[in-house]
């Protein structure tokens, strides 16, 4: 939402760029910037919401914002300033259109317990009184503390863990942010 460069109405990685000097030039002589030496990104992977907490794939960036090419040039650029990148990881839970969760909704073994499940709608509320358990198209109801459509990670499974320490990995090490805002981590 800072800078849409291409038309479309949506801020972007380019835009953001774009804009890099007027947020801090790297050269502390000059007043013209605002000095800034961090940026924080909300949500930017894959998402079917306006809001981006409900995670499509945890490897790839929202075409809308642009490529992951874009990305890692922003972060080039912020680095040049001396900015850092910290941008949200969702890790509590995925989108109900994440590959994981389709595969856990169609019986694979391999998936299944990435989310917890039950045969039976439990009686139990939500931390807030909510309803937490949701009916899925295979008739077995799945714990999403926020929606329907973010169904919760089940931790207890270590697959589940790894893949998450292979998704901060990924985003520290191969596209070189600087941090994470973790979001709705217990």
């Amino acid at each position: 939402s800072f800078k849409d460069s291409d038309g479309d109405g949506i801020g972007d990685f380019q835009g953001i760029i774009s804009q890099l000097d007027y947020l801090n030039d790297g050269d502390p002589e000059t007043k013209s910037d605002l000095g800034i030496t961090g940026i924080w990104l909300m949500p930017i992977n894959p998402s079917p919401s306006y809001h981006g907490y409900d995670v499509i794939d945890y490897f790839r960036v929202n075409p809308e914002y642009g490529s992951m090419s874009d990305f890692e040039q922003l972060v080039e650029e912020c680095h040049k300033r001396g900015i850092k990148v910290i941008i949200d990881f969702v890790m509590n839970h995925s989108s109900d259109e994440n590959p994981w969760f389709q595969e856990a909704l169609k019986g694979n073994p391999g998936f299944e317990n990435w989310y917890s499940w039950s045969d039976t709608m439990p009686q139990e509320a939500g931390p807030w009184g909510q309803t937490a358990w949701h009916k899925a198209s295979n008739g077995r109801f799945y714990y999403g503390v926020f929606t329907a459509d973010m169904p919760d990670l089940n931790y207890q499974n270590p697959m589940v863990a790894r893949m998450m320490e292979r998704v901060t990995e990924h985003w520290l090490k191969e596209v070189g942010v600087d941090g994470f805002r973790v979001d709705a981590a217990r």
